[in-house]
């Protein structure tokens, strides 16, 4: 069976698109100015004619009410700021925010740059940094400049990001012992509150350390795989003790049951022709009662014959191209390679399938 390249990176599944604000809160939308409505329905040709009309005469219309100022929103800070910071126990790291529309922003770990990127038409940008951070302390800055020749406009808010120390193998932290990476923005000058961007989990109780936590939601697909034959196989995770069904464009194609660890794996009865169908998994009480779903797209795939072992792979929920890149060749901005080899069943960069395969070429 070919097996699937794994990465247990921060964030976003490629269900859909890839490294957007997944997980990012967008900032309130500001009200719109005194005087648009009024604008936009003389557009319309239902506006007012500037004149009121009585009975038998005609009254100059009274001059509009200058429109109140806008007031100033104290939390808004001014410059580029981080919104999100997502590092997983290997280091890996999304980055995201706002920033003036256009603009060159660029972070650094200390007097060390980690990336620049440039905001888009509404102000937002995202990095992915092409290594990982090390075990350790440090202090993210933030930085834009809306031309080469501008002089860089600095983040109010710096983050500061704790990675720990992998764990011994011998054993775990204690089950009071908070453990993964934090990141916290405070302000640069050191005067006022701080805002925990991501807090470290709690460790499992000594009873259930070891077994994975329930998936979000309740159920997940989390694998999927092809046979020498091409039958094509899908495992995740629900409640342990529990059923799941699986459907494909609403029709049933089998049903697992969990382990005493909540896993399943399902090869569906019948043969699945190849294409693009919507996947979904719900996890059911013995009376039928469905307790939990999830919904995704996933392609299954005629299994090519050609493909050398060991240089192709089956994307798997969470990937991306840029992940997939970051695991096979060191770098996530050598995802060219594998899009340029694959083009034939990539129409679009950010949207890749699960149960996709992708042929890895050789890195020169």
């Amino acid at each position: 069976m070919k097996q699937a390249l794994l990465f247990g990176g921060a964030a976003a599944v490629v269900a859909a698109a890839a490294v957007a604000y997944l997980v990012f809160d967008p900032a309130p939308v500001p009200a719109p100015r005194a005087g648009m409505a009024a604008s936009g329905t003389a557009a319309s040709g239902t506006a007012a004619s500037g004149t009121a009309i009585a009975l038998g005469s005609v009254t100059p219309a009274k001059p509009p009410s200058p429109p109140p100022a806008q007031a100033k929103t104290a939390e808004e800070p001014a410059g580029p700021r981080f919104d999100i910071v997502r590092v997983a126990p290997d280091g890996a790291t999304v980055m995201a925010g706002r920033a003036t529309p256009g603009s060159s922003v660029t972070v650094h770990d200390g007097e060390r740059s980690l990336g620049s990127v440039n905001a888009d038409a509404r102000g937002e940008w995202v990095l992915l940094p092409d290594r990982p951070l090390a075990p350790g302390t440090r202090e993210l800055s933030l930085s834009e400049q809306a031309t080469p020749a501008a002089e860089p406009t600095p983040s109010e808010r710096v983050v500061v990001v704790m990675v720990p120390d992998p764990p011994p193998a011998t054993g775990g932290a204690s089950s009071e012992t908070p453990t993964g990476p934090l990141a916290v923005a405070v302000p640069r000058d050191g005067l006022g509150g701080s805002t925990v961007l991501q807090a470290p989990k709690a460790s499992a109780a000594p009873a259930t350390r070891g077994v994975a936590p329930p998936p979000p939601g309740g159920v997940s697909l989390e694998s999927m795989d092809y046979d020498a034959s091409g039958q094509v196989a899908m495992g995740g995770r629900a409640q342990p003790g529990t059923a799941v069904q699986l459907y494909l464009d609403n029709l049933l194609v089998g049903r697992a049951h969990t382990d005493p660890d909540g896993h399943w794996r399902l090869r569906p009865e019948r043969a699945v022709a190849p294409g693009v169908y919507t996947l979904r998994a719900d996890q059911v009480t013995d009376s039928g009662k469905v307790t939990a779903r999830v919904e995704l797209p996933v392609q299954v795939s005629e299994v090519p014959a050609s493909l050398p072992e060991g240089r192709s792979m089956v994307v798997q929920p969470g990937n991306s191209l840029w992940r997939i890149a970051r695991t096979t060749y060191g770098r996530g901005v050598q995802y060219t390679l594998i899009y340029e080899a694959n083009r034939g069943q990539i129409r679009d960069p950010d949207l890749i399938y699960p149960g996709q395969i992708f042929a890895l070429p050789v890195s020169n």
